[in-house]
């Protein structure tokens, strides 16, 4: 069986003593293999972990969608927590600057520590620089082709080019293929590349389309033109499934469950999910 644990996310399951906040952290156990997808801000993981008796000990590898902090801030407590070293996958533009517009000057809103600072503490990077999988049945999809007309760079979060302070393309995103018992199963942190695109990608690679999309989707604080876009591209996919959580945000969230229905489900600290 491959089940998936929602550790983080910014809602938290009714009755549970589990804490929420403004990030992403998601437990994969898939053929003997224990994996952290993200690691929230760092504030909920190891509470939580303990109180859905998760020890962070098990845990084979990390995988980080992208280097922004709700996804990665977590990460130095989870290698701090760990005895022995800890392999830590993700794209190499993790650690480029990511910036947020705000005023009266962009906020950093990168990893909290370098490179060298998580290796201090026993992480080992393994740089995703295309598909690879590394696991049975695993597929990291990175860096994912941007081929829709309507899914651009998220406004106003930015990066460092030559000095100039340009839109960010976060050539990091990468999202997770999971080829689970009922299907591949696609899972993304924020799908910054297009929740349209993370599934093309992940249908190129699995030979079929994901019966399942999980994770946040950042159609939220996307423009209206590429929300509706997406809304009916998802829509129409058939049997696609969508539990879809953090950046997706309530109100979108709740125009996905208008149009999928019952295909749709939301994402919250303490759900479990069968793939």
């Amino acid at each position: 069986m491959t089940k998936l644990t929602v550790v983080v996310d910014n809602s938290v399951a009714h009755a549970t003593p589990l804490l929420g906040e403004h990030g992403l952290s998601l437990w994969l156990e898939h053929q003997g293999v224990n994996l952290l997808y993200d690691t929230g801000q760092g504030r909920a993981l190891l509470p939580n972990l303990k109180a859905l008796g998760l020890d962070p000990e098990a845990l084979d590898a990390v995988v980080l969608s992208h280097g922004h902090h709700d996804h990665s801030g977590g990460l130095e407590a989870l290698l701090a927590a760990r005895t022995r070293p800890t392999p830590v996958w993700c794209h190499p533009a993790a650690f480029a600057p990511h910036l947020k517009q705000e005023p009266p000057r962009p906020r950093d809103i990168g990893p909290p520590l370098s490179q060298a600072g998580y290796e201090e503490l026993g992480a080992v990077f393994h740089w995703v620089r295309g598909n690879a999988q590394p696991w049975p049945g695993l597929t990291l999809l990175a860096p994912i082709p941007r081929r829709t007309a309507f899914e651009g760079p998220a406004p106003g979060l930015l990066t460092r080019r030559g000095g100039a302070l340009v839109p960010d393309p976060l050539e990091d995103d990468l999202a997770l293929l999971v080829m689970g018992g009922q299907g591949p199963a696609v899972l993304t942190g924020c799908a910054h590349a297009g929740a349209l695109n993370v599934l093309a990608a992940a249908a190129s690679a699995a030979g079929r389309p994901p019966v399942l999309l999980a994770g946040g989707t950042h159609l939220g604080p996307a423009p209206a033109a590429q929300q509706e876009a997406s809304l009916k591209a998802l829509a129409e996919a058939p049997g696609l499934r969508v539990a879809a959580g953090h950046c997706t945000g309530l109100a979108l969230a709740g125009r996905l469950q208008g149009v999928l229905g019952p295909r749709f489900s939301h994402l919250e600290a303490g759900r479990v999910l069968e793939l």
